[in-house]
């Protein structure tokens, strides 16, 4: 893939998720980009660039939705909207709050604030099995009706219904996804059944029905390169299309299985086929035990209905439109040798990585709270610092502050203030100690000594953190504020003194 030459701004919704931090990894040397995500850049790992800026956002809460929104288009001429973020679980098929909040309302929400800026195309992503599985000989292609009635379909369903409302406002694209998987799987069925097949356990050779059960798959690079190809052709796709990311050959569990168990144990294995009803009782067996022990396996008695279903697509409209195609290389069953090497060689990461894609929801992101609640505060908490350094007890102790105008104090305040922020929203402390280190090399300049720059710090740190200690919103996340505030700021500390003590002045 080649980057265009023309820097765009685009804005990443889900930039924490599997695709998002791919998408902005990849955008990024060429673009700027505006991130919003529920988990920080250090979680996910990616390092800082100059062209990204990363926003904490939950989208399940309106008000911060909006905020951060704002804020971006303010300060930005946003081009491309790529709208990632959607939720969905395997192991719960019952319609909620959850799925309404994040996969419609918050689309409906963004629909409406893009109204607001002049963006070249939204692109809202959806998915194939938004679709039911065609009936023996047909296909899923561009125009298929997305008329499955599971949550995550119907939720998705909502959503592209919203976006084609909004395409008389500006350029709209859908984009359905099949099976999105790397080289280390990161795809929660896929990775499912190649832990149990490359195992040891009593199941590990058994595939329900006659093991016919086939889906596409689409390698993540290949997602990211149809994202691009969509930003270069903008200009000439129609305001309002729906294109397949998808190969058109499927693939079953009988292929996936004698694929994967030949290039791991490096001989031909045969699966024991076991009757749809005998597959049943096991499942509910496994839940019944899962929910005794408190553990729950992935397999759900719905998956059974898809016993030896196939799912083939034609995704030939979008290949001439986008000039866009999965390469060869990426298919699954040549990349299934690259996600094997993966296992073997470095199985540790390997399980993680998957392991952090099945409870990607489960977690909660206090950090995304405390960050909220600091923005709230921002005003107040300066006020008090500023008051608390000029009291004529600190007269003597804080005279390069005193001699401060007001203003510029209040400016230097709401500096270590919003430093502090971004140490949070990053979820990296490491930000302070930079922060520490260039300031302590601007005050040495000005003649300020260690005992004041340590002093004002000092109080900085203890107003916050009462503050912050105080906030009703936050009483249950004190060890949070200790680790962001506290210790960020005696990192700084730290910092400041081996500077002072190990710069010549």
């Amino acid at each position: 893939m080649g980057h265009q030459a023309t820097t765009k701004t685009v804005l990443i919704t889900g930039a924490s998720g599997f695709i998002g931090h791919h998408l902005v990894k990849y955008l990024c040397p060429d673009h700027r980009v505006i991130a919003f995500a529920r988990r920080t850049q250090k979680e996910v790992g990616l390092e800082p660039h100059p062209n990204l800026e990363w926003m904490l956002v939950d989208l399940m809460d309106p008000v911060q939705l909006k905020n951060a929104f704002q804020k971006a288009s303010s300060t930005h001429k946003i081009d491309f909207i790529f709208h990632l973020a959607a939720y969905y679980d395997f192991g719960n098929q019952v319609y909620s709050q959850i799925y309404e909040k994040t996969n419609v309302e918050a689309t409906r929400i963004l629909l409406e604030l893009t109204k607001a800026i002049n963006v070249q195309r939204f692109v809202f992503t959806s998915s194939l099995v938004a679709s039911k599985f065609p009936v023996s000989g047909d296909l899923v292609y561009e125009r298929s009706v997305p008329d499955a009635n599971f949550p995550y379909a119907v939720t998705k369903r909502q959503g592209e219904k919203l976006v084609e409302e909004f395409s008389q406002f500006y350029p709209c694209t859908i984009v359905r996804l099949a099976a999105v998987c790397s080289d280390w799987c990161e795809y929660e069925p896929l990775y499912h059944f190649l832990k149990i097949w490359l195992s040891d356990r009593w199941d590990a050779r058994i595939l329900p029905g006659k093991g016919s059960m086939a889906i596409p798959y689409i390698h993540v690079c290949c997602v990211v390169a149809i994202f691009e190809k969509i930003m270069i052709k903008s200009s000439e796709l129609k305001n309002y299309d729906t294109y397949l990311a998808s190969s058109d050959s499927p693939v079953s569990l009988l292929e996936l299985f004698k694929l994967a168990t030949q290039q791991y144990f490096g001989k031909e294995i045969q699966p024991t086929f076991i009757p749809v009803q005998f597959a049943r009782a096991g499942v509910i067996w496994r839940n019944i035990w899962g929910k005794i022990i408190g553990n729950p396996p992935f397999e759900r008695l719905w998956m059974l209905d898809y016993t030896d279903r196939q799912f083939p697509t034609d995704s030939s409209y979008t290949r001439e439109t986008l000039e866009w195609y999965p390469k060869p290389r990426h298919h699954l069953k040549r990349r299934l040798l690259h996600l094997i090497e993966n296992l073997k060689a470095r199985p540790e990461e390997w399980h993680q990585k998957n392991i952090d894609r099945l409870h990607r929801f489960s977690r909660s992101r206090p950090s995304l709270t405390l960050a909220e609640e600091m923005v709230k505060m921002h005003e107040p908490l300066v006020e008090k610092i500023y008051s608390k350094i000029m009291l004529t007890e600190n007269q003597e102790l804080l005279k390069f502050y005193h001699s401060m105008e007001t203003d510029d104090l209040k400016w230097y305040i709401s500096v270590v203030y919003n430093n502090l922020l971004t140490s949070v929203r990053h979820g990296d402390r490491s930000i302070m100690i930079t922060f520490a280190r260039d300031l302590s090399h601007r005050r040495m300049q000005e003649h300020a000594s260690l005992e004041e720059l340590c002093g004002a710090l000092c109080i900085t740190r203890d107003v916050i953190t009462h503050g912050l200690y105080n906030n009703p919103n936050l009483l249950n996340m004190k060890l949070l504020v200790h680790d962001y505030i506290t210790l960020a700021i005696q990192l700084a500390i730290d910092e400041i003194k081996d500077v002072y003590e190990n710069v010549p002045r």
